[in-house]
């Protein structure tokens, strides 16, 4: 697997529980306890995703990079943890909002973004979408 196909199987997990946690109210850091309780599977099979679910995840994934982009900046701007914490509530509000504008919502972004880290195939077709609208 090249770097780039890599980077992108890990940036496309990368936002999955942030917005999630948020959706349920959890702070991030209870989540990933959570999820680092739970046992992971030894083979993760992909689900089974539409060339349109990709092409809507491509889309999504480009506009949460870029709301990613801006808030990490400003997140290394801030004053406190207070405005820390608020900007980090504002980056996942719109990076959801993002989400829901691509015409996913967040469950099927994350199912999409399983495949891409574990088909070959569909990571594939996401990077050569992503290629083609110069966003690597």
């Amino acid at each position: 697997m090249t770097i780039r196909k890599t980077l992108i199987a890990f940036a496309a997990t990368a936002f999955v529980a942030s917005p999630l946690a948020m959706a349920q109210g959890q702070p991030p850091q209870q989540q990933q306890q959570q999820q680092q309780a739970q046992p992971m599977p030894q083979e993760q099979e992909a689900p089974e995703v539409s060339d349109a679910q990709v092409e809507a995840f491509v889309d999504a994934y480009v506009a949460v990079n870029e709301v990613r982009e801006e808030y990490t900046e400003r997140l290394q701007n801030a004053a406190d943890q207070e405005q820390a914490q608020q900007l980090q509530q504002e980056a996942n509000e719109e990076m959801t909002a993002a989400i829901n504008d691509s015409g996913m919502d967040v469950e099927e972004y994350q199912e999409v973004a399983m495949a891409v880290n574990a088909d070959a195939d569909v990571r594939e077709q996401v990077t050569e979408m992503l290629e083609e609208r110069g966003a690597l």
